[in-house]
């Protein structure tokens, strides 16, 4: 059947109006991603701040034989840590009431001055990551000390400490501040841009297939001049443009994130694991692409499954596993660097999609992928629009018992 495009757009209008006027769709799928994303940026950022931050003014730990050597105890009020008594250590430090437990035995003193060896003991919660934090801090002042022992020990015999240490390592971390947050990001934003691009009209495609039926108002619809494949073609634009507006709005959502970061964190923002990270025009134009191809294919999939549906309760059914599909390709790509992506990863639905977008995270304009992405999400759109028109147009799909 030919599209006639002047039913094509009263179509698309009538249920443009319809959305619009559902506003708990809009709330959730528009209003939505601009006020969650940058909370969820901003709670992680704090989260993350406070997770990893140890200071060791307020942070407690349990010192058992404090009293066996002056040595120790002088380092440990050096470096301020809040010394706390307790009458059940373990307990406390599984409880988190505490963050380490440092067990000096009796006869330190005697057994360093005879030139001996000594064990402390340094117990730790491994569940709390302020708790690891702190052991790996007091290790390292007991290493110091060690060392410090050990010099002095090879001084009194004449000899040169350097002999016991003939490698010395130097470790420098040469990721630049960008790097290390697009590490994080490129989890983060394809999985947000690629949600709400796909689900976004999930309602929409729903409720002007499936709840059409519900209320009886589809087979009129049917008796009009327009032929099925106008009819179909203006639902899925209504369909698309919804999905585009709420991936859109995520997209927006992310960027207003990294504008409200700084002012709302203020010097703590420096130590936000999104602290020194931007992106160009190009990088955002080009993310905008992935997000109109993916909304587009996932438009006419999402009107198709709805016009198998006999009520929007059914079609809710069909749908909602959409939601689980599309949070499955981030956690796919997740410990892959740009770099170990092959060509496949940009051929595959979605996949394609995520992987376009974390080469774009680390700052990475891969023409070759970016093709591929095009040239496969053109294919996937073809396919989509051609499964929903076969089922729109089919009378024992759209009308069965």
């Amino acid at each position: 059947m030919k599209i006639n495009f002047k039913h094509v757009w009263i179509v698309l209008k009538k249920e443009l109006k319809d959305a619009f006027r559902d506003r708990k769709a809009l709330l959730v799928n528009i209003i939505l991603p601009m006020i969650f994303i940058p909370v969820i940026f901003i709670i992680s950022s704090i989260a993350a701040k406070s997770a990893v931050e140890v200071k060791p003014e307020k942070t407690p730990i349990c010192v058992i034989g404090l009293e066996n050597s002056k040595l120790i105890s002088s380092m440990i009020e050096k470096s301020e840590f809040n010394i706390v008594k307790s009458t059940n250590p373990k307990k406390d430090l599984q409880d988190s009431k505490i963050k380490a437990v440092l067990i000096i035995p009796k006869d330190f003193e005697k057994l360093l001055s005879q030139g001996k060896q000594v064990n402390i003991q340094i117990l730790t919660n491994e569940a709390d990551m302020k708790s690891s934090n702190v052991g790996n801090i007091l290790s390292n002042m007991i290493n110091e000390f060690s060392k410090q022992i050990v010099k002095q020990r090879l001084i009194q015999k004449n000899l040169d400490p350097s002999i016991i240490e003939p490698v010395v390592i130097n470790k420098e971390n040469v990721a630049p501040p960008k790097k290390q947050s697009a590490t994080i990001l490129s989890f983060l934003i394809p999985m947000f841009l690629t949600l709400w691009a796909t689900l976004g009209g999930m309602n929409v495609a729903i409720d002007l297939t499936a709840g059409e039926k519900e209320r009886g108002t589809l087979e009129p619809l049917l008796t009009t001049a327009a032929t099925r494949s106008s009819l179909v073609t203006g639902k899925y634009l209504a369909v698309s443009i919804m999905a585009l507006l709420a991936g859109l709005s995520s997209l927006f959502g992310i960027i207003a994130s990294f504008v409200l970061l700084p002012s709302v964190l203020g010097e703590s923002f420096k130590n936000s694991p999104f602290y020194g990270y931007s992106v160009s025009p190009l990088t955002v134009l080009i993310m905008l692409l992935v997000v109109i191809l993916t909304a587009i294919i996932f438009a006419a999939i999402e009107v198709a499954l709805a016009s198998y549906a006999r009520s929007f309760k059914e079609g809710q059914t069909y749908l909602s596993p959409i939601s689980i599909i599309v949070l499955i390709p981030p956690y796919f790509t997740m410990y892959k660097m740009p770099n170990e992506l092959t060509d496949t990863y940009f051929l595959l639905p979605i996949v394609n999609a995520i992987s376009v977008l974390k080469e774009l995270i680390y700052d990475i304009v891969n023409l070759q992928h970016l093709g591929l992405f095009v040239i496969s999400s053109m294919v996937y759109i073809v396919i989509s629009i051609m499964f929903a028109s076969r089922m729109f147009e089919n009378e024992k799909v759209l009308f069965r018992n």
